[in-house]
């Protein structure tokens, strides 16, 4: 399509909405195109167009030239469907159609521009199948939020006109039913058409970053705002831990540190692995040290430590051991990372730990860069050659 023939679609199509016609009124029963359209899960483009124009005479029914256009528009595919044969080995002829889904979709698109086609009906009967669904095609998407969305959008349609240096034109047109448009042209040829449904508001979005949790949202979108929610308690979780009754059990049958392996209880790794994610994040590490997540055991090699705020498993912190990489001179343990929830710092877990780690790992190497506060403690604890590294 040259870019003067896209510019007359959306000429043509901005004549349509610009013309003034009643409503048809709300139906409550499918039509015979729709039950067809269901059963046999797909449409024709013939028979789409001819669904549309029992609605959509506006602009003298020209609405069935821009199906093919608007799914372009709407990166929706068209392609050949084929009639089932009675038996596999039986030749079959196909048409250029939609899938279902893919109909319907069109349909919502169609409705959010201010068309006179309702696509209600199909979505009721599309609904059940999607929701408990976890993957969702683009349309799929749009049909499942379609009472959310209706009336909310905000949308350009496009021509293929190059833009070039200039003065532009602006029409713009509020119908009856509230939808509002602004035609943008230039050198006379249509560049784009806005369209704003009769329900949509400007949004001014502020961002706010948690001082809590760290994360940055936009504070009045509803996806960031359940986004934050979730992370602010999970972060809870670690910066505030609560007694852990699994962890108090298991600490009541020892006096020694727990070593967490890939023989360890998932729980027991799962809050070592949660651990290691908070330490990436807080010093901006590139990539999670622990060779394993909450669903997948830790790699051998790997030995992780959660430490304990008192006798009822509250866990104030965790830290990994690896063998996976010789340190210096040949030093067969790394001690890869530390994290202890901010309120729990300076109360002495670590030094509590540290002589059981150089009995059980000897003299190993502490993986850098170091914190202020870690090289602080390596320098009142640590080895001759764990204190040596830290001026190399």
């Amino acid at each position: 399509m040259t870019a003067e023939e896209s510019s007359e679609m959306l000429e043509g199509l901005f004549k349509l909405v610009k013309e003034i016609r009643p409503v048809a009124s709300p139906r409550t029963r499918l039509s015979p195109y729709e039950t067809k359209m269901l059963r046999d899960q797909g449409v024709t483009i013939t028979d789409l167009g001819d669904y549309a124009l029992l609605t959509e005479g506006r602009n003298y029914g020209r609405v069935e030239h821009y199906i093919e256009w608007l799914a372009e528009q709407a990166d929706i595919p068209a392609r050949t469907l084929l009639y089932r044969p009675k038996h596999i080995g039986d030749d079959t002829f196909g048409f250029f159609g939609f899938q279902v889904a893919d109909a319907v979709g069109l349909l919502v698109y169609m409705e959010q521009l201010g068309i006179m086609v309702s696509a209600a009906l199909l979505v009721e009967e599309l609904l059940p199948g999607l929701e408990k669904r976890t993957l969702l095609t683009e349309t799929e998407h749009s049909i499942l939020t379609y009472k959310f969305w209706t009336g909310r959008r905000l949308i350009s349609v496009r021509s293929t006109v190059k833009r070039v240096p200039g003065a532009n034109s602006v029409e713009t047109f509020r119908s009856p039913t509230g939808y509002r448009y602004k035609m943008v042209r230039q050198d006379g040829l249509a560049l784009y058409l806005e369209v704003r449904g009769p329900k949509h508001r400007e949004l001014k979005h502020e961002s706010i970053e948690c001082d809590y949790c760290g994360l940055s949202y936009l504070s009045n979108t509803r996806a960031d705002t359940r986004m934050h929610r979730q992370v602010h308690r999970r972060a809870a979780q670690l910066l505030d831990p609560i007694p852990n009754s699994r962890f108090a059990k298991r600490l009541s049958l020892t006096d020694q540190p727990i070593t967490v392996d890939s023989k360890a209880p998932m729980w027991m790794q799962k809050e070592v692995y949660r651990r290691a994610v908070k330490f990436k994040r807080e010093f901006r590490y590139d990539f999670v040290q622990w060779a394993g997540d909450d669903v997948n055991p830790v790699k051998s090699g790997w030995h992780g430590y959660l430490f304990p705020a008192g006798p009822d498993g509250t866990i104030a912190g965790a830290c990994a051991f690896s063998n996976e990489h010789p340190g210096p001179g040949g030093v067969e343990w790394t001690l890869a990372w530390v994290w202890i929830a901010p309120k729990y710092r300076g109360e002495g877990l670590l030094t509590a730990h540290w002589p059981w780690f150089v009995e059980l790992y000897g003299n190993f190497f502490i993986e850098p860069p170091l914190s202020e506060a870690m090289q602080g403690f390596v320098r009142s604890y640590g080895t001759e050659s764990q204190i040596a590294l830290l001026f190399v």
